[in-house]
């Protein structure tokens, strides 16, 4: 079964090329992206856990130079007056910080420099009350007494920020600087070396102290992030992430200096750019080499189609009978060699076919001559099958008249009794007669009137007793002869005709001490062909008298019953000798028997088939095994299937 479409040659040509090219670029296209993807994936592993690394070294190196500077002004001014501070704290504060003041012992504000603030606006703030705020602040007792704060918004200057605290006179007074966010994100974007690359500052509470893109998630807790969570806790970092609807390749650095955790991070997979150009290069070059593919696929084909497109014409008229003298030549060495090989099958086809034109007409001579041979073969057959056909109808009428021979052979002897005896009963009754005329002359007694009267009643019931049976028996030869004679339909009753048929029989039977059982149950009625079914359950028990006993003695079974709705099944058994399979299986064909030459015809059990099969519209079968007896089985509807017209058998 073909389910592809048939295509031309050339068609197929290009879309093998194109799918071979389709199929290598996607192929080599997927290595590449495969390995590609691989690679870059593993260059941005190894990037974000490197500068959060750096990231952290420049974040801790700056801060460290904030508290330099800070700790050197609490150094130098460590003994001076609040009012004296302020100034040197204006002139102290770096570009860097947001703001710088001191708190003095009382917790108020002493002295502050915050940057673009009017004198009237510090001289507001001087002395206010940040003793909650210092609590907050605390002290540390490490690193020399300093302290960075989490982000928290300033009780100074309003905004959100992270602070130094820095004691003064053992803690008696702070110097606090406070560092704005986006000095942090500017230190960021130093160390960035990929647009795609972000970090987070996140302080001890997981709160962003500062994020290189601000405005993708805004002000969030990440404490729950599990890259946060392991930062902080020292745990192995998960190498990628999910967050924010995408995926990220992530590694983080812990600052112990600032309790800060540095998280850098680069969209993975297909978000990233670096990934993303690397496949639409590839994509690219795939498409385009493609479309390079189908435009060279068309002129490659051609090339290859041309001398097989020349070569199948040539193979197309020489099948429709043109004989051609130059075969196309090319550059493919088969397409030659496969030109070369039709034209030497060409010239052989032309010599064939002069052999093949001898040949047919010494064929036709031949078939002249056989047809001529054969046409006085047949009508000899025909002449021998018309002799046989005669010679079978003329068996057949044999085999009907020696029925008929068996039926006024059984006529005559079963009416021999009933005659015989009405004979002997009527001579009985003359001598009664003559003894009684002579007791008349010479004196009647009155004991031989009543003898004679005795007598011949005794006589004439004998005699009428007699010739009512042989009337009864004429009356049954006569229905065994008309249906025999006739193809007559009518109902009957099976016991009566296998009885009246046995009659028949009884003259060869007596002779042969053949045992025939009935077995018939009562009133077995048909609406059928009895002469047709008495003379194969006749020719059934003749063959099996035949030829079934080697000492001339057995029984013969003959037994019915009823086979489903309107059908029933006759069988006829012996306990002979058998029959081999050879003989079961030709026991029912025309001339063959097994006692040619002692006078058997071979039609016996041909005539029962065609009786059964043809006119009682039934089925006979034959089972029989060497030393088993023979086991004949009919099966005939109790109405009759076909009408047969009635004629004379003979």
């Amino acid at each position: 079964m073909r389910f592809l479409p048939e295509v031309q040659l050339r068609t197929s040509v290009i879309l093998l090329l194109a799918g071979t090219l389709l199929a290598t670029f996607v192929m080599v296209g997927s290595g590449i992206l495969t390995v590609m993807v691989y690679h870059i994936s593993g260059q941005n592993q190894a990037h974000v856990s490197r500068t959060a690394t750096d990231m952290s070294a420049r974040i801790e190196s700056f801060l460290s130079e904030v508290e330099s500077r800070v700790v050197l002004i609490a150094k130098l001014y460590r003994h001076l007056p609040d009012e004296e501070l302020t100034a040197i704290l204006e002139s102290a504060r770096m570009p860097s910080l947001d703001a710088i003041y001191s708190i003095n012992s009382a917790g108020k504000l002493a002295a502050l420099s915050i940057a673009n603030m009017s004198d009237a606006r510090r001289k507001e703030l001087l002395g206010i009350d940040l003793s909650g705020y210092r609590a907050f602040l605390g002290l540390a007792e490490n690193r020399q007494g300093l302290q960075w704060s989490d982000k928290h918004t300033s009780a100074v200057t309003g905004i959100v920020t992270v602070g130094l605290a820095v004691p003064i006179d053992d803690g008696a007074r702070l110097i606090i600087a406070e560092l704005p966010l986006d000095t942090l994100l500017k230190i960021s974007d130093i160390s960035r070396e990929a647009d795609s690359l972000e970090y987070w500052i996140i302080d001890s509470r997981g709160e962003i102290v500062a994020d290189t893109n601000p405005t993708e998630f805004g002000a969030t807790n990440l404490y729950n992030l599990p890259i946060v969570r392991a930062g902080f806790s020292g745990t192995p970092l998960p190498e990628t992430m999910s967050f924010g609807g995408t995926t990220y390749h992530v590694s983080a650095s812990y600052s112990k200096a600032l309790g800060w955790l540095i998280v850098s991070r680069i969209p993975a997979r297909l978000q990233n750019p670096r990934l993303r150009e690397v496949v639409t290069v590839v994509l690219v070059t795939v498409i385009g080499s493609i479309l390079v593919g189908l435009f060279l696929a068309p002129l490659w084909a051609q090339g290859i189609v041309r001398p097989i497109r020349e070569t199948a014409l040539r193979a197309h008229q020489i099948a429709n009978g043109t004989m051609l003298k130059i075969w196309p030549r090319g550059g493919i060495v088969e397409l030659n060699q496969l030109s070369s090989d039709l034209q030497a099958m060409s010239d052989a086809i032309i010599h064939r076919e002069e052999d093949l034109r001898q040949l047919n007409e010494d064929l036709e001579n031949r078939v002249v001559k056989r047809t001529n041979e054969l046409t006085r073969s047949n009508r000899k057959l025909e002449k021998a099958l018309s002799t046989v056909e005669l010679a079978k109808d003329e068996l057949i009428q044999s085999e009907k008249l020696a029925a008929l021979g068996r039926l006024v052979a059984g006529m005559a002897h079963e009416l021999n009794t009933p005659v015989g005896n009405g004979r002997m009963a009527v001579s009985t009754l003359a001598l009664k007669l003559e003894h009684f005329k002579t007791s008349l002359e010479d004196g009647l007694r009155r004991s031989e009137l009543t003898a004679f009267l005795n007598a011949v009643e005794t006589g004439s019931k004998i005699a009428e007793q007699n010739l009512i049976r042989a009337g009864d028996l004429v009356r049954g030869f006569k229905e065994v002869a008309a249906d025999q004679t006739a193809a007559r339909r009518r109902k009957f009753d099976l016991k009566k005709v296998v009885d009246e048929n046995l009659l028949t029989l009884s003259p060869m039977l007596k002779p042969l001490a053949i045992k025939i059982e009935i077995e018939i149950p009562d009133d077995l009625l048909f609406d059928s062909y009895p002469g047709e079914l008495g003379q194969a359950l006749t020719n059934l028990i003749v063959n099996a008298a035949t030829h079934a006993f080697d000492k001339q003695t057995g029984t013969i079974t003959i037994s019915a019953a009823l086979s489903g709705p309107g059908y029933a099944i006759i069988r006829v058994q012996d306990d002979g000798v058998g029959m081999a399979k050879t003989v079961v299986k030709r026991a029912f064909d025309p001339f063959f028997t097994t006692a040619m030459g002692q006078g058997g015809t071979g039609l016996g059990l041909f005539i029962t088939f065609n009786a059964i099969t043809n006119v009682l519209g039934g089925t006979i079968t034959l089972h029989s095994e060497p030393g088993e007896g023979a086991l004949f089985t009919i099966r005939i509807p109790l109405v009759a299937t076909t009408e047969v017209k009635p004629a004379a058998s003979l």
